[in-house]
């Protein structure tokens, strides 16, 4: 049979579309999946026969079936959540949903031969700044200076210690989500010793000493290949965070530095990731620093319909070196 490429991901990401389209044109065949149609409308059907030493059967979903034997690489990207049937209590429902999962999940992880593009036990490992920039001081990478608090007293000691230069405060992940119904997200910026309040004792807050920026960078990794992007901001913006102005960036892609690639390379091996991208701050001087924002599922997308970065063909070569 065929070797086939599992492609797990909701079923309305159109940053999915062209990887998969890219996986068809090479002659692969791919089954697109998402979590969130188990159990309701995916089938699991799968039989361990000891002496074999793996699991065989099958995934049936609404449009395409594969056979589990097959399966030769695995593209993890962001699926929902198992959809477990709404008539149940509410002990039932936790008791499912979490049956679910492990059931699901753990037929996955069981494929012995399967290229994982990341396998979600690496994304959920690597998901954390203070890990992340930990790592990448020792992999060489410049970092910078920061504060791990949820101290008033130490927070505002770090901002005055770093008046001269400022300071960011960085949200830790990407912020409450949603209030009264409306999106929320949280950006970078900066914080001075007198806005620090007792309200940082509630939990916990990352602050960084403000690294002087010629303009940011984005750097896709993908297997051995490297796209970076530098995005500059509007002339007179003062947004420290160029995702609060989204809409009126200038994008061009650019060279990784030696020194840059190989102390990634070194991350990413450490963190045991085949795909990642990342955010930079380059100063005047060229220096690349790494600011702790490191996105083990991170869009790209966006950066194919501004430059010229071939991330969907990389994506599509990484999974289907394994077919071959």
């Amino acid at each position: 049979m065929r070797p086939s490429v599992l492609v797990v991901t909701r079923d309305k990401d159109i940053s999915a579309d062209p990887v998969v389209a890219q996986l068809i044109g090479r002659g692969l065949q791919v089954a697109r999946f998402d979590v969130g149609d188990f159990p309701e409308s995916l089938t699991q059907a799968a039989y361990l026969i000891p002496g074999r030493g793996r699991w065989t059967g099958s995934l049936k979903g609404a449009h395409r079936d594969v056979d589990l034997s097959t399966v030769r690489a695995v593209w993890y990207r962001k699926p929902a959540p198992v959809g477990i049937h709404p008539g149940m209590t509410e002990t039932e429902t936790q008791w499912a949903t979490a049956e679910a999962t492990a059931g699901l999940g753990g037929l996955l992880a069981a494929l012995p031969d399967a290229h994982w593009v990341n396998h979600p036990d690496r994304n959920k490992a690597a998901d954390h700044k203070p890990r992340q920039l930990a790592l990448a001081d020792a992999c060489g990478l410049t970092v910078p200076e920061s504060l791990l608090t949820n101290s008033p007293e130490r927070a505002r000691a770090f901002c005055h210690s770093n008046r001269e230069t400022g300071v960011i405060y960085k949200p830790l992940t990407g912020g409450p989500g949603r209030q009264s119904g409306e999106p929320v997200a949280l950006w970078a910026s900066t914080v001075t010793a007198d806005q620090i309040t007792e309200g940082v004792a509630r939990t916990a807050h990352l602050f960084q000493v403000r690294v002087p920026c010629a303009y940011a960078a984005r750097l896709t990794v993908v297997g051995r290949q490297m796209f970076a992007v530098r995005i500059d901001t509007p002339t007179g913006s003062s947004a420290v965070d160029w995702r609060s102005v989204h809409d009126h960036l200038a994008y061009t892609r650019i060279d990784v530095p030696d020194s840059v690639a190989d102390g990634m390379h070194q991350l990413m091996q450490t963190l045991q990731l085949v795909y990642s991208a990342s955010d930079w701050i380059v100063t005047p001087d060229g220096v690349w620093t790494f600011i702790g924002d490191l996105n083990p599922n991170g869009q790209w997308a966006w950066l194919e319909q501004q430059v010229d970065v071939p991330i969907s063909e990389a994506i599509a070569e990484e999974l289907a070196k394994e077919c071959c």
